[in-house]
């Protein structure tokens, strides 16, 4: 009897622990991005997280100079958002970098780019659609969700190499 209480308890324990360990972010997944887009009367921003492997090749620390140089290069790159989201003209849109930034997992495996942006609009309320240009720099990028907020209500796309223009 107390063999099996005690076997029961173990089971118990172990499946509420196993429950209760949290996923690893907003599922990690090579080769797929996710795109926040929220749009007020003020201002508009865009928050893109996307593993690094899609970007650079690796999510590990660089280990060589090859593997430092792809990072330096990407990180030049993105410092300008507007090479990469380009909204429709007649909103007037200059995109702003706000902060870019490497995370990297506890243990050193998963790291992820998130990146923040402004559109900057002089006619924010014009903003009706945004060109993800990041698929023909980065081959491995498969697919960016984008779920944005704004006047027009709530949406949720999927963008990708030949459907990259997202409409609000």
């Amino acid at each position: 009897m107390t063999l099996r209480y005690l076997s029961l308890s173990f089971l118990i324990l172990v499946t509420s622990h196993s429950v209760a360990q949290p996923k690893h972010g907003h599922a990690h997944e090579h080769g797929k991005g996710r795109l926040e887009i929220s749009v007020n009367a003020n201002q508009a921003i865009g928050k893109l997280k996307i593993p690094l492997e899609a970007l650079v090749g690796f999510e590990r620390a660089p280990k060589t100079e090859a593997e430092s140089n792809a990072i330096n290069t990407m990180n030049q790159k993105l410092q300008n958002p507007g090479s990469y989201f380009v909204a429709n003209k007649d909103a007037e849109c200059s995109p702003k970098l706000i902060s870019s930034t490497i995370v990297r997992d506890q243990a050193g495996k998963h790291a992820d780019l998130d990146y923040q942006f402004d559109l900057n609009c002089a006619k924010l309320a014009s903003l009706k659609q945004l060109s993800i240009d990041l698929f023909a720099e980065y081959k491995r990028l498969k697919e960016i969700r984008v779920e944005s907020v704004g006047p027009w209500g709530q949406k949720s796309v999927t963008a990708k190499h030949d459907s990259s223009t997202v409409r609000f």
